[in-house]
């Protein structure tokens, strides 16, 4: 059975559509980000690659425009048998109204919703979503195939007008190739999270991360555990969670370590960036214990009227074990990771 008969997913075809015409008038003036993403993690050949893809339909005040479209696309490319953290060559921008497109759309037809901006198109199909198109020089085309179900993640679609944002994320396996400078990559093995998320007034990306303690963001994948870490410092907002065979199981705060164990001052930002740490999480439902190194990195970020933020999104491996309560035990031998952290800076355009 292939992986696309395997293919799963609660996400519903409205889920993909606009949403930010739900938002009250006063977020639309001020701010809103729609927008849906596709991050992809995996190996080609002798590389590992991260490769990402967002279209980000934004407006208001803070982005100093009244409507437009951005785009982002990442790409990462990692000799397996590299492992030392350097100054090494990425693909990246940042999102800023300097660089938007106007010729956005998410056009709704039967049975698929597609976004469209510049020369990039993404298409879905719950459970299955496609990524093509051109943008930065890295043509694009990809296929995912949706993995259990969609997480929550700032809230249900039917809160959005009351609360300001909303969304899901859904994990997923991925296959096809990509294009950039001039080489094929094409996938050996594919893992995917799609985002999709309506920011309004008071959710923009500098707001969202505060400017004291930043946020770290992670992923690991193989096909028998998953994991999931996401901690903003100061602010309380965690998530832990271990993903099974047979479903998913959620790690409190208090459940959950994340020790930074080694750092780099990047060269590009003079900043210092954890790009190792040791994760345990322990419950009553098993006990994770994983070591997670990453030595290839990019940069991007989110530049608004009064402030902007800096993301370092880094690719690497992650070993380590899970433990059932009956003390059956899950190795997790040198699976494919994606660590990023961020932080904003409070400056505002004169």
């Amino acid at each position: 059975m292939t992986d696309s008969q395997r293919a799963s997913s609660d996400v519903q075809l409205a889920d993909e559509f606009s949403h930010f015409q739900e938002l009250p008038k006063d977020h639309l003036s001020e701010h809103f980000q729609d927008h849906l993403g596709i991050g992809i993690m995996g190996r080609a050949g002798d590389k590992d690659v991260f490769l990402g893809c967002t279209i980000y339909h934004v407006g208001g005040r803070l982005w100093g425009m009244e409507d437009g479209a951005l785009i982002q696309t990442n790409v990462v490319l990692s000799p397996t048998d590299d492992r030392l953290m350097k100054n090494n060559d990425f693909i990246a921008n940042r999102m800023d109204p300097l660089g938007h497109f106007d010729n956005f759309e998410a056009v709704r037809e039967a049975n698929k919703v597609v976004w469209k901006a510049g020369d990039r198109q993404i298409i879905c199909y719950p459970p299955y979503w496609e990524l093509k198109g051109e943008h930065l020089g890295v043509d694009i085309n990809m296929k995912l195939s949706g993995i259990g179900k969609s997480i929550p993640y700032h809230g249900i679609w039917q809160d959005l007008a009351t609360n300001g944002v909303a969304g899901n994320e859904q994990l997923a396996k991925a296959e096809g190739s990509f294009t950039c400078n001039g080489e094929t990559y094409t996938l050996d093995e594919g893992w995917a999270v799609r985002e999709r998320t309506c920011l309004g007034r008071g959710w923009d990306v500098p707001s969202l991360l505060g400017s004291a303690e930043g946020y770290i963001w992670g992923w690991c994948f193989s096909d028998a555990v998953k994991v999931f870490c996401f901690a903003q410092g100061g602010s309380g907002h965690f998530a832990g969670r271990v993903y099974l065979e047979d479903g998913m199981i959620e790690f409190g705060a208090d459940d959950t370590v994340v020790e930074p164990l080694a750092s780099w001052i990047d060269p590009l930002t003079r900043a210092t960036y954890p790009t190792g740490w040791r994760i345990t999480m322990r419950s009553n439902a098993g006990s994770l214990e994983l070591n997670v190194d990453t030595w290839s990195r990019y940069l991007f970020g989110f530049h608004l009227l009064e402030s902007y933020t800096t993301h370092h999104g880094a690719l690497g491996r992650a070993s380590g074990r899970y433990v059932l309560p009956d003390g059956a035990v899950i190795s997790i031998d040198d699976c494919i990771s994606y660590f990023e952290q961020g932080f904003a800076t409070p400056l505002a355009a004169g």
